[in-house]
């Protein structure tokens, strides 16, 4: 497919500045796009790159002031990445295959209920009392548990495992190997051992969720473990038992949430992030990759470190740890020379 930048700038509100009819039939990166490509410009960092690259077309932001003369076409717009995105998930679903039927190689309970133009592939199992909403899709290896519900146009991919009752919204997208509704880890210290606590609760996922690959939710002690409409959680990801997190919160690779803890709406949490148990996070609250959280957090808080802090008093740390060994056989040589003196003067 090609689209000129006279199709593509009303898409995305954009202002063209250059030839409105070139044409691109590709996405590449601007330091390496060719002619065809349409490139974006984001980040400040890859400027150098927008006067060397052989993009047809560059996606800029609308205040962008060239230093340098540009050859690309560009578009200007008030967030090249989100256009970006716009434009990606327009080609997406122009080439993608609307998949839909139902394998005879499924295993599919008798009173399960499935929706107009669903799509279950072969190997795949759902157990008694599912409900399935129109135009999902179940791909091979799939296990959907006793009396689970999935809203519309959600996406199951292979080896999701939905335990029994777990509750998904519209249009969510849970990625391969995704487990949602294990047990929580609960067990009650005895004289012999462990006395293992019957997780009883269960998983609500809101509309518009996407869960990456191999990330696990576990099902509450009681009540729910609840995931909020618009939330993104990248792979690999720990969410325990009855926790929540707010709505549109994004977390990257290797987050850990103990149980019970509960994150506010808009959050953003880089990678290996971890809070404690019944711990209360603040909306619009930012962490650095590898923050230790140990305390509440109030809303619009900046973290970094282990146990994390406001991100100036931690970026002063970081600056003073590399001094410590040095500072410290500074410290024991003035102590030497204090006790010398004191010796003298006795």
């Amino acid at each position: 497919m090609q689209f000129s930048a006279s199709q593509i700038a009303p898409i995305i509100s954009g202002v063209i500045e250059g030839d409105p009819a070139v044409l691109v039939s590709n996405f590449g990166k601007i330091e390496s796009a060719q002619p065809g490509d349409l490139a974006f410009l984001a980040n400040p960092k890859y400027e150098s790159f927008a006067y060397t690259t052989k993009a047809s077309i560059l996606l800029v932001a609308s205040d962008f002031t060239p230093k340098q003369p540009v050859s690309s076409t560009l578009i200007r717009v008030d967030d090249p990445y989100a256009a970006l995105a716009q434009l990606m998930q327009l080609v997406e679903q122009q080439s993608a295959p609307r998949l839909q039927g139902i394998s005879e190689k499924a295993e599919i309970a008798a009173d399960v209920e499935l929706g107009e133009e669903v799509y279950i592939a072969p190997f795949t199992v759902i157990e008694a009392g599912a409900k399935i909403a129109r135009g999902c899709q179940i791909h091979p290896f799939a296990y959907i548990g006793r009396g689970v519900m999935l809203g519309e146009e959600t996406i199951i991919y292979p080896h999701v495992t939905l335990y029994h009752g777990v509750q998904i919204g519209a249009r969510c997208i849970i990625h391969a190997g995704a487990v949602l509704g294990a047990d929580g880890f609960g067990f009650a210290p005895e004289a012999e051992g462990y006395r293992k606590i019957p997780q009883l609760g269960g998983v609500v996922v809101e509309d518009d969720v996407e869960i990456g690959a191999n990330t696990c939710i576990d099902r509450a002690v009681m009540d729910s473990t609840i995931i909020r409409r618009g939330v993104k959680l990248d792979n690999l990801i720990q969410i325990a038992h009855n926790c929540q997190v707010g709505e549109h919160t994004v977390m990257a690779s290797q987050v850990g949430l103990a149980g019970s803890s509960s994150i506010g709406s808009w959050c953003r949490f880089g990678g290996q992030v971890g809070i404690g148990g019944h711990i209360t996070i603040g909306d619009k609250v930012e962490m650095g990759g590898q923050t230790g959280v140990i305390g509440n957090v109030p809303e619009g808080a900046t973290l970094m470190g282990s146990p994390g802090m406001p991100l100036r008093e931690a970026m002063r740390n970081f600056v003073i740890q590399p001094k410590l060994p040095d500072m410290y056989r500074r410290l024991q040589a003035l102590e030497k020379e204090l006790a010398a003196l004191k010796e003298q003067l006795a």
